[in-house]
């Protein structure tokens, strides 16, 4: 299985899909988004194996999604 380039999450829009809970990652850098599944039973766990493993989506649609959780940069 090949990773992603590393980066931190900016936002999270969670949708139920058939069979699970699928989730786009926007990143705080990059070109791309990031969509999985929600394998594990901790969200922030998901949206970083989702960061590492997920498949890349484009950037400009997942600016359109609705939101789940906004991720705040720390200083």
């Amino acid at each position: 299985m090949s990773t992603n380039v590393e980066d931190k999450p900016k936002q999270v829009s969670w949708f139920n899909g058939c069979g699970g809970r699928i989730g786009v990652v926007v990143g705080e850098n990059g070109e791309h988004a990031y969509i999985g599944v929600a394998l594990r039973h901790d969200e922030d766990d998901d949206v970083d194996h989702i960061m590492k493993y997920g498949a890349k989506f484009p950037l400009d649609a997942a600016l359109l999604l609705p939101v789940s959780k906004y991720y705040t940069q720390e200083s």
